[in-house]
């Protein structure tokens, strides 16, 4: 199986509304993937290593060139964080594998993954692609 323009229309369709500019990242995950590997479910959360600590406009524009958000992709080899400045442009991506990975904490809109160096922990996620990210999550992780 293969990244399809069917399986990148359908996670751009999974986009909340207002968060359209996280489709150019959706689609550069079709250049991500290895030609075996099948696009599960994505999600869209706020960058793990962010943070805003900035009182001025100049340093929050500063702030604003950074990775802040994520796209979460989950594949049928491993799961796939992509970086994404404010407008939604992907940057560099990392590889988590699903061997030792583990959902440890859900809420809401935030969640813990455990992987075999610590736990990282994802906030602000889109509430509607949550819980279908998730599940196919643990159904990866637990093969």
């Amino acid at each position: 199986m293969t990244v399809t323009a069917e399986d990148i229309a359908r996670e751009q369709g999974r986009l909340p509304r207002g968060w359209g500019r996280f489709g150019k990242a959706v689609q550069q995950l079709a250049e991500i993937c290895e030609p075996d590997e099948t696009l599960l479910s994505t999600c869209v959360a706020i960058n793990p290593k962010f943070r805003h600590t900035s009182a001025t406009l100049a340093g929050g524009l500063l702030e604003m060139t950074e990775s802040t958000n994520v796209v979460l992709a989950a594949t049928s080899q491993r799961l796939i964080v992509l970086g994404t400045g404010i407008s939604g442009a992907p940057r560099q991506h990392y590889d988590l594998p699903w061997p030792g990975l583990q959902v440890t904490q859900r809420a809401k809109n935030e969640f813990t993954l455990r992987t075999g160096v610590g736990d990282i922990h994802f906030r602000g996620a889109a509430k509607q692609q949550l819980p279908g990210f998730l599940d196919a999550v643990d159904a990866q992780a637990g093969r």
